[in-house]
């Protein structure tokens, strides 16, 4: 973990946000190492262009994030960080997926959740609801079929990196507690009863179970991580050492790759017969 304290994490991100602006200007997108050499296909732009909007929305919410907490609002912004945080590891596994799995695999998650929204539309008490769902577009998602990857579990893109496996999940489980309408967002306006009682005991101001400087340092390490899986795309040799030095001040590696459990999975299922 960082040993920078909570004005030096602030001034890191505005330091991120600065950086990016001068650095993500939309040029040309060129192909991640593990298409190198290959012609742009559909679906290396599809990857592209996907990984450039997460890293556009980490650096779009970590001023926000700043914010929340500048004004004293420490936990409402366990939801953005949580965020920002699965948007980083998923740009970084879909930049470093091999052919087209990784972008096949986000696609296919898209579509399984749009025809669920379909169908549920279509049952819905107002005809307006009813009428436009055979419109909904983005239900179909025969075309991406025979993906050896998955993203309908975050745990399984965590173990897909190296370094990243169960202990990156269970951060994200961890602000995943104060993002959801759940007995931990409860819990922190209440402390326990005295012994004997059973009446609520209100806490006159709500726990902070995750320090303001933790949360600047989750935002962080994404806005590094999320930048740079953007230059895999964008190949800026500046940018990437930005970033480099920001990993050191933070005390990360600023380079995640594929995991054991990843290539396993690759290895064995292309060595299996085909029907």
């Amino acid at each position: 973990m960082t040993t920078l304290n909570l004005d030096e994490l602030r001034e890191l991100i505005e330091h991120l946000l600065t950086q990016w602006e001068l650095h993500s200007d939309g040029g040309t997108y060129r192909q991640p190492a593990a298409r190198r050499g290959r012609s742009f296909t559909g679906p290396d732009v599809a990857r592209v262009a996907i990984v450039d909007g997460f890293a556009r929305h980490i650096h779009k919410t970590a001023a926000a994030v700043v914010t929340l907490i500048d004004g004293g609002h420490v936990t409402a912004a366990a939801p953005l960080v949580r965020q920002m945080y699965e948007c980083a590891l998923s740009a970084v596994w879909l930049i470093q997926s091999k052919d087209e799995h990784g972008v096949k695999a986000l696609l296919a998650e898209h579509t399984r959740n749009r025809r669920a929204l379909q169908g549920d539309i279509a049952q819905a008490r107002s005809a307006v609801f009813r009428e436009g769902a055979e419109d909904l577009p983005d239900t179909d998602p025969t075309p991406f079929i025979g993906s050896l990857d998955s993203v309908r579990s975050f745990k399984g893109i965590c173990l897909d990196l190296e370094p990243g496996g169960v202990d990156a999940y269970v951060y994200y489980r961890l602000l995943s507690t104060f993002s959801h309408a759940s007995l931990g967002v409860t819990d922190l306006y209440f402390a326990p009863s005295p012994d004997g009682t059973y009446a609520p005991h209100r806490r006159p101001v709500p726990r902070t179970p995750i320090s303001a400087d933790m949360m600047l340092f989750f935002a962080a390490i994404s806005m590094v991580w999320g930048g740079r899986a953007y230059t895999y795309t964008s190949h800026d040799k500046a940018h990437r050492s930005i970033l480099r030095d920001a990993a050191r001040h933070l005390g990360i590696n600023a380079e995640i790759g594929l995991s054991e459990t990843y290539r396993k999975r690759h290895s064995t299922r292309r060595q299996q017969p085909t029907a």
